[in-house]
């Protein structure tokens, strides 16, 4: 009997040590390349988005209220009439301060600030001069844009993959590595407009139309691709 037990545990013990000795091999670790690439299209702009300010300061705040509201009100109707729609029109600010520079109570300061979509480019002079001739003394900004082209955006998108693939590429073989497949991307769009600062005070001439010269705006696309390396 006590040979029995013996060969018995030495069988059990021989099972306990064969698969001590089994080993589960870690998966290899995938080499990665992460890239960025850019691609710009350029477009002529044919948009503009202008924000004028009508600012009046007077000493009673009621009265500056109703001299602000009386010339806003003109300015917009001017502007209308120059060709711009209702809905391109928005008041995007409000602003009532007074003057506490002095000992004393100084003026009050009401700035409203009206911005308008201009969709014909050409007629934007025109607009401006409108506007300024009725009362918009200030200037922010001016916004060019162009059209949503879904064209240019497409050729960008294509030209930031083929820029970060050639970059992939041109890394992995210098560490005598290939690129092999896409793991992931993402990307970033930056729509097709600038802008450029704009001067503070305006003043009503007689003069000719206010020429205005758009220039290109650029459709760029910016994409992050992780690659796998293969030997």
């Amino acid at each position: 009997m006590l040979k029995k037990i013996a060969l018995l545990i030495i069988a059990a013990g021989s099972v306990l040590f064969a698969s001590s000795c089994t080993v589960n091999k870690p998966e290899e670790k995938v080499r990665t390349i992460t890239v960025s690439g850019t691609g710009v299209v350029t477009l002529p702009a044919d948009q503009l988005t202008v924000r004028f300010l009508v600012r009046t300061s007077e000493w009673n705040i009621n009265y500056a209220r109703d001299k602000n509201a009386e010339t806003t009100t003109k300015v917009i109707e001017k502007i209308k009439e120059a060709g711009v729609m209702e809905g391109d029109i928005t008041t995007v600010d409000y602003r009532i301060s007074q003057d506490n520079s002095n000992p004393y109570p100084g003026k009050y300061t009401i700035v409203n600030y009206v911005q308008v979509l201009i969709r014909d480019i050409n007629n934007a002079g025109n607009i401006i001069d409108h506007a300024v001739a009725n009362g918009a003394n200030g200037l922010t900004s001016f916004t060019y844009s162009a059209t949503e082209n879904p064209n240019a955006l497409r050729e960008a998108r294509t030209l930031a993959v083929q820029n970060a693939q050639d970059a992939a590429s041109l890394i992995a073989g210098a560490s005598g590595c290939k690129v092999s497949e896409v793991l992931d991307i993402s990307e970033g769009y930056n729509p097709s407009s600038y802008t450029r600062a704009a001067g503070a005070k305006l003043m009503a001439t007689n003069s000719a139309i206010t020429p205005i010269e758009a220039g290109n705006v650029e459709v760029s696309s910016t994409v992050t691709i992780t690659f796998s390396l293969a030997n």
